[in-house]
């Protein structure tokens, strides 16, 4: 995901907030200074600003930052985002609680509903041993995504799989243990 980290703060949680309008009804609405203190008060926006702003002073080395801000986000809103976790731009959760996110990193244009996972195999593994989540994944209620695994571009996880295998571009993910259908990407995906 080159380029993601040389975002500023500011412009990733702008893209953030014009997902949000995306699937709001709103799209093409453009992101004013007032709109991203707004932010922080709609309980959709809060809780990815938080991980945001937690990750963020993470990248600068301030972890009782990060750490404060990530167990806020759990304790508030029930949704535990590593701070180490890399997540790029237009990054979207309609329903927070319960959703664990332990990945190493995840692309462009995610939606992650609740209750999902994405994590380790193991209690306390390295963090090379998280998935990885390629470009305008979508998953859905309940997917666990678990391993070193990495899932490409244009993914679909249905609701309740469990993924344990990596996977290509443009597929869908569904049952225990997950298998992969390819899916057709329409224009609009592309």
């Amino acid at each position: 995901m080159p380029g993601y980290q040389q975002r500023s703060l500011g412009e990733l949680l702008a893209s953030d907030l014009e997902r949000y309008f995306f699937y709001y009804g709103q799209p093409g609405r453009r992101v004013r200074k007032r709109d991203l203190w707004r932010n922080f008060l709609n309980p959709r926006c809060l809780p990815v600003a938080l991980y945001r702003l937690a990750h963020a002073a993470h990248r600068r080395r301030n972890s009782a930052i990060a750490k404060l801000l990530t167990w806020f986000n759990f304790y508030l809103h029930g949704l535990e985002i590593s701070s180490a976790c890399e997540i790029g731009p237009h990054f979207f959760m309609p329903h927070v609680a319960g959703t664990v996110i332990g990945a190493n990193r995840i692309g462009a244009y995610a939606v992650i509903y609740h209750q999902v996972t994405l994590g380790a195999k193991e209690i306390e593994s390295a963090h090379e041993q998280r998935p990885t989540v390629g470009d305008r994944a979508f998953i859905a209620s309940g997917a666990k995504v678990i391993g070193p695994i990495a899932l490409g571009n244009d993914v679909v996880v249905g609701a309740n799989a469990v993924v344990t295998r990596s996977c290509g571009d443009a597929v869908t993910l569904t049952g225990i243990p997950a298998s992969a259908k390819p899916r057709a990407l329409s224009g609009d995906e592309l």
